[in-house]
């Protein structure tokens, strides 16, 4: 393989792509992912969101047009409702795209720090109280 032909390659190869899927707006995991791409070099990923999910259809649907092959992938997630994070984890995996529940894990440390059971209400509340330090 010649330099030419490397450079070539990488002129034309894809940039991976990170899908953010959230059953709210997204904001959340846009911006953790954002904040990833950052450092990295510019343009290193391509962001797509998929907002409102309430079905895991919704998210066959969208993979389904949005995957191309020989493009490497991933999914970042903020999913409340158990059900519907534990069968969108489920489909990802069966299609083996590597993938991130950003939410989950919190909302477990959160209730287990409480004692409370959490309200799986997707959307942001503005009345949580963030001390500055």
């Amino acid at each position: 393989m010649t330099d030419a032909a490397t450079d070539e390659e990488l002129f034309n190869a894809a940039a991976p792509v990170v899908i953010v899927i959230s059953d709210a707006c997204g904001k959340t995991a846009t911006g953790v992912v954002e904040a990833a791409a950052d450092q990295f070099g510019a343009d290193s990923v391509v962001i797509k969101r998929l907002s409102n999910v309430k079905t895991v259809d919704t998210v066959c649907e969208f993979l389904n047009g949005n995957i191309e092959e020989d493009v490497p992938l991933a999914v970042f997630h903020t999913i409340v409702e158990r059900n519907l994070r534990r069968d969108i984890r489920r489909e990802l995996d069966k299609r083996g795209i590597p993938s991130i529940d950003l939410l989950g894990p919190a909302i477990t440390v959160i209730s287990t720090l409480t004692g409370e059971e959490p309200k799986y209400e997707p959307g942001r509340r503005m009345d949580t109280e963030v001390q500055e330090v």
